[in-house]
């Protein structure tokens, strides 16, 4: 059999195999698209009317066939794909036409046709996947060069719809990326954490760097962002010193490019909100037919809906001109972007201006740049988690306002105020106004020798101011109190210098990368406060504070405070990479790096890595194993710390003694101070140390390619508050270093185009990831605290821990009373401690809530998190599907702690009003005597509010966090003088979620010390549609060069070879 019938055969049983593969995970294929029928269209080619006819066979170096490659006469649409031998037919123009030949991995061919009719091609291996550049600390890096844990995710992989953050673009795209986002209010960001709890005090965020300078999620708009890499691992991160234990997020803005012409383009949409779920609570129908103890007011008010909108409402408008010369290049971005959220009040506006500069001069031995952001965002300042609150326990057969207009309200009820409200008599906006400007000077006076001098100044000032009317609920009950008002405003500054020198160099097969630098770091904080209140008119609001009477009142008084803060980070740092033979690589880096925030026993720390790479496919015995395309070990030890997240923790602190005034020899009483922080001289910074090993693979020119990364965390000196003896300590506590523990877990990621033909393409990406933590332990020597300790909690009135922290285990564990079924009465029964190691059951009351009676009930950190990213197209169309899922853990109901109770005066959860059967104290059933069957009960109406295991639910989901459908327009006529890229879509975030989960929605928080809380009270979760445009003034070549593989998360439709 001839060799290319072999390589046909087996490509194919391979593809089959993928294919299976995916249908085993849950993906489905038109059986149209099945490989035996596509590979018998491979041929066909595009009916116009032609004048020359050319065929021939497209071949590796090797002379095997390739299946699939794009054949395209340049300038048109007209093209073709070789079937299963390498073979094409295409008919073209005239005998000036070109045709140009690729398919990836390999590099792209263009060629006259002439005179000939018959072309055989020969494409060489093209490295561009192996030589595409990933960023990396202060610099770049070949993807095959690449020893550490890096995840990259470009442009045009991006989510598209309503994004409020640059965390959404890649949620669930990369393993080991938690990102969280359990709140529907327009200015809450997304939560995020890498590779589990590194902290027990701190923080567990990732340091988060845009173009170099430290930032967060949301200081540039989405759709100005080249790309997101992640620096997953200690040997990657270590370059960071005492700021990358948490992982570094590594975000790129768009650019210019030199020698190009000036392009613009468009990007809006609109998009509408809606709740994703709401919760059940009784209507007026419960409350006439005595489900609730509200006596019926003759109303039927849907308390939800009077605070919120019949939908949530944003648009979104991008603009972006790019362009250069042959010695300079620039881009420019203007994103706006106004949302009024679901419920009243909630509303949110940003503009956001970037501009990017470049200079070339001295045949580019200088190049000068300026980056220069400027944004603004105004929001209402609202206090809706209350009012929501407010508005499920509400009586909803109560009006919203009494007769004469006044607010309907019964303060005989504590707590108990009228939403509507809480919103209205609250009146007041923050607006952030945030400045960054950033230059760089680069000189190379020898090539591949980069000396670049970065400073950058950043500032961001807030500015917030309220008022609260006389008819707000805290103010209504008291005498002659004409509102409160209140203004304030901070601000921060930081300033950044950052010198590096890199040199590249290869000799033979020997590659050489070197750096060397240095980083300055200052911040700055302050802030300023002022209130007052009771004023003669409210017709100023809060821009008359020095009218009010507190000022001048003996038992009220006015407010005012300031604060200040500082810290400096200094650092020194170096790292050489070296790669042979495209087989071997190594990179090694230290960093040296001392901080004003530790103690002067430990103002340095040194933050060393090594990683190691071998290519082993580069081998010369794996030569003849032609389907693989890459298989590569990876190893990597590096050294990070986690930053103290307060300032002069080290130092002696005071504050004025509440209770400690003195009279002086003039009779005068003179507040005086008292110690509020213990020192600590060798207070630091607490110590990671990683180790990571992982492997890369790809098959059949990159169809199906992967990585694994198993990964060993131990983090050493965590900082904790221990309680010290006074004397002769002058504050009861002392924050140290002390504590130990360890976080292991593994990444996997895989990738398949199981389908590619002419006019249709699916290409998959599933990624999983699983951690576990272990708390090693929190004394020593000098510092001791017990082994065990309550954390996390629920509110009044209930104010009880719900999880623990003991060493030995891990964290975020929750903790409370286990409950076995509900008795004749209705009480919950129990498990109690019988004294004796063993268990016995009670009626449930809150005196039993005492340590000794209370478990372990699982954990509220997922064991596997999970993503699963579909991308289709079909000639102009293309739709893409993002699912997350999390499995494995516990979520705490709160909603059923505080309001599945009969005994409350507010209003309940309708399921307060199930049946439960009856039971016995021994787990037996309980007989009704009438029935002779077992008794039936609703939950006690005597019984107290409280926290017990049937108010953990499972909380496993696989969640639609994203479909997108898009529609390439096809433009003709005088249109294309203007507008050469049009691009229509639909989009939905939210869509659905299959879950056991009883509550709204199972993405919960995952805060580390109490994760797996669904607060009762929270902002809820929305499920948005978006319909959007993306207009580009410019060319196909032009898209294709600057854009090879899309161009904003859109791939192309059109043509073919753009693919």
């Amino acid at each position: 059999m001839k060799t290319h019938e072999n390589w046909a055969m087996f490509s194919k049983a391979v593809l089959k195999a993928t294919i299976c593969f995916f249908l085993a995970a849950g993906a489905s294929v038109n059986p149209a698209f099945a490989f035996s029928e596509t590979t018998e269209s491979m041929g066909t080619e595009i009916v116009q009317q032609q004048t020359v006819t050319i065929t021939g066979v497209v071949r590796d170096k090797e002379g095997e066939p390739i299946i699939g490659a794009n054949v395209l006469e340049k300038g048109t649409t007209n093209g073709v794909i070789t079937n299963v031998d390498g073979e094409y037919t295409l008919k073209v123009n005239g005998s000036n036409s070109v045709l140009m030949i690729s398919y990836i991995g390999y590099k792209a061919q263009d060629i006259s046709v002439g005179s000939k009719r018959k072309i055989d091609v020969t494409l060489q291996d093209d490295t561009e996947l192996l030589d595409e550049v990933v960023v990396i600390g202060y610099g770049t890096q070949r993807k095959g060069d690449v020893t550490s844990a890096i995840a990259s995710v470009k442009a045009e992989d991006f989510t598209v719809g309503k994004i409020g953050d640059a965390a959404e673009l890649v949620k669930g795209k990369i393993a080991g990326l938690s990102i969280v986002k359990s709140s529907g209010n327009p200015t809450e960001a997304s939560s995020i954490m890498l590779r589990g709890i590194t902290t027990v005090k701190g923080s567990v965020t990732p340091l988060i760097l845009v173009d170099g300078v430290e930032g967060s999620l949301t200081t540039v708009a989405p759709e100005n962002i080249a790309s997101i890499d992640v620096l997953k691992d200690a040997s990657a991160a270590a370059i960071y010193g005492t700021r990358g234990a948490n992982g570094v997020i590594l975000i790129t803005t768009k650019a210019g490019k030199r020698e190009s012409h000036a392009n613009a383009s468009y990007s809006g949409y609109v998009s509408f909100s809606d709740w994703t779920k709401k919760s059940k609570f009784m209507d007026t129908h419960d409350v006439i037919n005595g489900l609730t103890s509200f006596d019926y007011e003759g109303y039927d008010t849907d308390w939800l809906g009077v605070i919120s909108r019949k939908a949530g409402y944003r648009q979104n408008h991008s603009l972006t001109l790019d362009g250069g010369s042959k010695n300079s290049s620039y881009s420019a971005n203007v994103t706006y972007s106004d949302e009024q959220g679901v419920m009243r009040k909630s509303d949110n506006r940003n503009l956001k201006m970037q501009l990017d500069f470049t200079q070339y001069a001295l045949n580019d031995w200088l190049k000068f740049n300026v980056n220069a952001l400027v944004s603004r965002q105004t929001y209402t300042l609202n206090n809706n988690n209350y009012a929501y609150r407010q508005a499920i326990i509400r009586n909803p057969s109560s009006p919203v306002y009494n007769d004469d207009g006044s607010y309907n309200e019964n303060l005989n009820l504590l707590y108990y105020y009228n939403p509507r409200g809480i919103q209205d008599e609250y009146i007041g906006d923050g607006r952030n106004r945030f400045y960054r400007l950033t230059g760089n000077v680069t000189f190379e006076p020898i090539k591949g020798w980069q000396t670049n001098l970065m400073v950058s100044m950043k500032e961001s000032v807030y500015t917030g101011e309220s008022y609260t009317t006389s008819k707000h609920y805290t103010l209504v009950t008291q005498k002659d109190y004409n509102g409160s008002a209140s203004k304030s405003e901070s601000a921060s500054r930081s300033d950044n210098l950052e010198l590096t020198s890199k040199y590249d160099f290869s000799i033979d097969n020997h590659r050489v990368s070197a750096l060397v630098g240095y980083s300055y770091l200052y911040n700055v904080n302050d802030g300023f406060n002022a209130s007052n209140g009771n004023f003669p008119t409210e017709a100023y609001l809060y821009n008359n504070l020095g009218i009010g009477t507190l000022l001048t009142e003996k038992d009220r008084h006015a407010g005012m405070g300031s604060t200040k803060n500082d810290d400096k980070l200094i650092g020194f740092f170096g790292r050489v990479s070296y790669g042979y033979d495209n087989r071997y690589n190594a990179l090694i880096s230290v960093r040296r790096e001392g901080s004003s925030r530790f103690g002067e026993n430990h103002r340095w720390g040194t933050f060393p890595s090594v990683s190691l790479g071998w290519t082993i496919n580069n081998e010369a015995f794996m030569k003849d194993l032609t389907w693989l395309n890459n298989l590569k070990l990876r190893v990597g030890y590096g050294i990070t710390g986690v930053i103290p997240t307060a300032n002069y923790l080290s130092q002696y602190t005071y504050d004025y003694d509440a209770y400690g005034d003195i009279m002086n020899k003039e009779g005068d009483w003179i507040q005086t101070l008292k110690v509020s922080q213990n020192p600590n001289k060798d207070l630091k910074w607490e110590t990671t140390k990683e180790w990571n090993f992982g492997l890369d693979w790809s098959v059949l020119n990159d169809r199906l390619r992967g990585s694994v990364d198993y990964y060993v965390k131990t983090t050493s000196d965590m900082l904790y508050d221990y309680s010290v003896p006074v004397p002769p300590n002058l504050y009861s506590s002392t924050a140290a270093n002390v504590g130990k523990m360890r976080n292991n877990g593994i990444e996997v990621m895989v990738n398949a185009i199981p389908v590619r033909t002419k006019d249709f393409e699916w290409n998959t990406t599933l990624t999983l990831s699983h951690n576990k933590n272990k708390l090693l332990s929190l004394s020593n020597d000098l510092y001791e605290t017990e082994t065990f300790h309550e954390v996390g909690g629920l509110g009044e009135p209930i104010s009880i821990a719900t999880h623990c922290m003991e060493v030995g285990k891990g964290l975020g564990d929750f903790w409370g009373l286990k409950s076995v079924g509900v008795n004749k009465d209705g009480v919950v029964l129990v498990e109690v401690s019988d004294g004796n190691g063993g268990w016995t059951v009670k009626e449930f009351n809150t005196n039993l809530n005492v340590k000794e009676n209370r478990q372990r009930l699982g954990n509220g950190l997922p064991k596997v998190y999970a993503g699963w990213g579909n991308n289709f197209r079909y000639k102009g169309f293309d739709l893409s599907l993002q699912f997350t899922g999390q499995f494995g853990y516990k979520i705490l109901n709160a909603q059923r702690s505080f309001y599945e109770n009969n005994s409350v005066a507010y209003n309940r959860l309708k399921s307060a009003a199930n049946y439960y059967p009856a039971i016995n104290t021994d787990g037996t059933p309980y007989i009704d005597e009438a029935t002779g069957k077992q008794k039936m009960v609703r939950l006690s109406n005597s019984m107290g509010q409280g926290f017990w295991s049937d108010h953990l639910e499972k909380g496993d989901f696989v969640k639609l966090t994203n479909v997108t459908l898009g529609y390439e327009l096809p433009l003709t006529g005088k249109i294309t003088k203007f507008i050469n890229y049009a691009r229509i879509y639909l989009s939905a975030e939210n869509v659905f979620c299959i879950t056991g989960y009883s509550g709204i929605d199972p993405e919960v928080s995952n805060y580390f010390i109490s994760p797996g809380i669904d607060a009762q009270d929270k902002y809820p979760t929305t499920r948005s549609f978006t319909v959007g445009v993306l207009l580009i003034e410019t060319d196909y070549e032009k898209i294709y060069k600057e854009y090879p593989y899309g161009i904003d998360g859109w791939q192309y439709a059109k043509p073919h070879c753009l693919y």
